[in-house]
């Protein structure tokens, strides 16, 4: 893992598993946003799909449903940040069943079965896109795309001055950004893409994708 995280790999990895496997050069328009949610709020997970659903929703004028385990605390958050970006509370519906994405999605076509063959734009995580789509095919929704949440990168001068730091001088400084962030980041990454391929080869032998 140290020698992989060395290399630009993990980075690739997630990129791959961000990737919409519904993805054409069609023009998509959606008749609905179904955003995944994860985790409590405020968490790095939600926010980044709420951003993206806010975004979408704004400029598509279509409803979100959200799925989220029931916790009326998250939902009133959530509905503030959605609120934030012009969509109204009337546009947003919580679905509140299922607690993994294979019962989520079985709960889901039973809930909404008139949504089989609308065009739904899923939301949720990169590392969590593909599987997310797979499941939704599998259970006969149509036309169903998928946009990962993907963090923006930072482009500013992260170097160190030595002179201005101060500090032990016979210590040598690490100008590497690649050994400073990157190294570590792509560690972080490697963890996240081997526990999704793991999930993804588990549902895929129990026939859930």
């Amino acid at each position: 893992m140290i020698i992989l995280a060395l290399t630009p790999a993990p980075f690739y990895m997630h990129y791959s598993l961000g990737k919409d496997p519904n993805q054409s050069n069609e023009k998509f328009i959606p008749d609905c946003l179904v955003m995944l949610g994860g985790g409590g709020m405020p968490s790095e997970d939600n926010l980044m799909r709420l951003y993206y659903s806010g975004q979408f929703a704004e400029f598509y004028q279509v409803p979100v449903i959200i799925i989220h385990p029931d916790d009326s605390l998250s939902q009133v958050k959530m509905t503030r940040i959605l609120e934030n970006y012009g969509i109204s509370e009337d546009k947003i519906t919580f679905f509140t069943k299922g607690t993994n994405t294979r019962l989520q999605a079985l709960y889901f076509i039973e809930e909404f079965p008139e949504l089989v063959n609308k065009k739904i734009m899923l939301i949720t995580s990169p590392s969590h896109l593909k599987r997310s789509v797979k499941c939704f095919n599998k259970l006969g929704f149509t036309n169903v795309r998928g946009q990962a949440a993907f963090e923006s990168t930072v482009n500013f001068d992260l170097s160190i001055d030595n002179l201005k730091l101060k500090g032990n001088k016979y210590l040598p400084v690490v100008k590497s950004t690649n050994f400073r962030y990157t190294f570590w980041n792509y560690l972080k990454l490697e963890i996240i893409c081997f526990r999704e391929y793991t999930a993804i080869c588990y549902y895929w032998l129990k026939g859930w994708i």
